[in-house]
């Protein structure tokens, strides 16, 4: 049987915000009925018959998107260890940090010594700025820096968080909190779905949203605690 979904849709049934699905396929609208509220497209479930209802759709050959998939499909940090210190000079002007989840917006400066070096092991990542211009990414190695990607140096310095760090959910209003963190773009896409901005971070509006983000940062190897 030929496929009724929309040309160019990652699924049938696609999730994009929690409960919130994107209908790519009218097929499986008979599906669907009693179990949540349609509007067009837009199709919120409301029954307590979720993992039911997905069970069903797989059944009949429809491919569903979760949220959940989508965080199981995000890279994960890599296995990296701390090499040697290493001493490096600092140029005038250059500002260092480097991820702590308990500083300020989650970077810790690093002061330099008085002869302007800094004493770092190989393989730390470091966010380097320079005046007020924009920040980059540097590995430490044996002979200097190396610059790094943006992603592939925030999932890097996520695995050298030691030891596993842990972050607490504010309640706040009818939700919960969750402090601003650097994040790598594709994981900071995926809890866009998941949670409101926030001046101070991210709204969570119910518990299905906290599981989410619990699942989302158990991948960069954090803990969330309500």
């Amino acid at each position: 049987m030929v496929s009724r979904r929309r040309p160019g849709a990652p699924a049938d049934f696609e999730e994009i915000q929690p409960n919130l699905f994107l209908i790519h396929n009218p097929a499986l609208g008979p599906v669907l009925r009693g179990e949540g509220e349609r509007e067009g497209f837009h199709f919120r479930l409301t029954s307590w018959r979720r993992e039911g209802l997905l069970a069903r759709l797989a059944q009949r050959s429809f491919v569903t998107l979760t949220i959940a998939d989508r965080i199981a499909a995000l890279p994960a940090p890599p296995s990296v260890v701390p090499g040697r210190l290493r001493t490096i000079p600092v140029q005038e002007k250059q500002q260092f940090s480097i991820l702590d989840l308990a500083a300020p917006h989650g970077w810790r400066t690093i002061q330099p010594a008085a002869d302007n070096t800094v004493t770092l092991p190989e393989g730390q990542i470091v966010r380097r700025r320079r005046g007020r211009g924009p920040a980059d990414y540097v590995r430490v190695t044996a002979t200097g820096w190396q610059t790094v990607p943006d992603d592939e140096a925030l999932l890097t310095a996520y695995a050298l968080l030691m030891p596993e760090p842990r972050l607490t959910l504010s309640p706040i209003g009818s939700g919960w909190l969750l402090p601003e963190l650097p994040l790598p773009a594709p994981y900071r896409r995926v809890l866009h779905q998941i949670a409101q901005s926030h001046p101070d971070g991210w709204f969570l509006a119910d518990a299905y949203a906290c599981e989410l983000a619990e699942l989302l940062l158990r991948k960069l190897g954090l803990t969330l605690v309500r």
